[in-house]
């Protein structure tokens, strides 16, 4: 009998433990262009960002960078406090990078429970554009 109490009351202590609910963990981000898409200068960054956190996404914030640092951006896109958006990306690339300078997208979200993630691109300036003056 002593054998069948210990055994009910390791199983009653097991399922005690068992959480059913998912834990919480961080945002889903994922930055997207097209197939085709080609970073020219000047030009346009076109492109999304996807976010999903079942918290609801508190905030999301997107910076473009070059590496030469003469292209600098930042970016607060607004949201509702939903579990899932799409944002658009679209930034002016202006003439005078040349062809190779890489350019790093990040989108970063933070959710109502406090995590955050981020997805970063890396682009490179494939051609350069004349422009009239």
């Amino acid at each position: 009998m002593r054998d069948v109490k210990t055994a009910v009351w390791c199983v009653a202590l097991a399922a005690a433990c068992t959480d059913p609910r998912a834990r919480p963990v961080p945002p889903v981000v994922d930055v997207l262009f097209s197939s085709s898409f080609t970073l020219t200068s000047p030009g346009r960054i076109l492109g999304s960002v996807y976010v999903f956190d079942a918290d609801g996404v508190g905030s999301l914030s997107l910076s473009v960078r070059s590496s030469d640092s003469s292209f600098v951006g930042d970016s607060l896109l607004g949201l509702t406090g939903d579990a899932e958006a799409t944002r658009a990306i679209n930034w002016t690339v202006p003439p005078g990078l040349a062809i190779g300078t890489h350019v790093t997208v990040v989108a970063r979200a933070l959710d109502f429970a406090g995590f955050a993630a981020s997805d970063t691109v890396r682009l490179t300036v494939q051609d350069t554009v004349a422009t009239l003056r």
